[in-house]
């Protein structure tokens, strides 16, 4: 019997539809837990994530994860705005449609052995 898995590591459209700036201070070269070499300056104490700059937008940390699946490579360590993103939410949904994914559904949003 398979295990299910996380809805979002069949998707990763939020990686690849928003610009995602964080505090100079989640860098690890800052005390904080995000690569350095992930991420450049975008003014002031602002930093964001490579790859969500420009248009089409795809993270650099979006990574093939094996099986069919896809995600954060960098989970763990990824920023606040990342860490903060909801789940099934109207921005969840508008982003999926806009990659031609269906919505979640409710029994999407049970908690799962494996998050994204």
């Amino acid at each position: 019997m398979s295990v299910p898995v996380h809805p979002c590591l069949h998707c990763g459209a939020c990686c690849q539809n928003y610009r995602v700036e964080f505090s100079v201070y989640e860098l690890q070269s800052m005390g904080g837990r995000v690569p350095d070499a992930l991420a450049h300056e975008a003014g002031g104490n602002r930093y964001r994530m490579n790859g969500t700059e420009r248009h089409p937008v795809r993270c650099v940390a979006l990574a093939d994860l094996g099986n069919g699946c896809i995600g954060c490579g960098i989970y763990e360590q990824r920023p606040q705005p990342c860490r903060d993103f909801p789940f099934a939410s109207y921005g969840c949904h508008d982003t999926r449609a806009k990659l031609g994914l269906p919505p979640l559904t409710e029994g999407d949003t049970q908690e799962w052995p494996q998050a994204a």
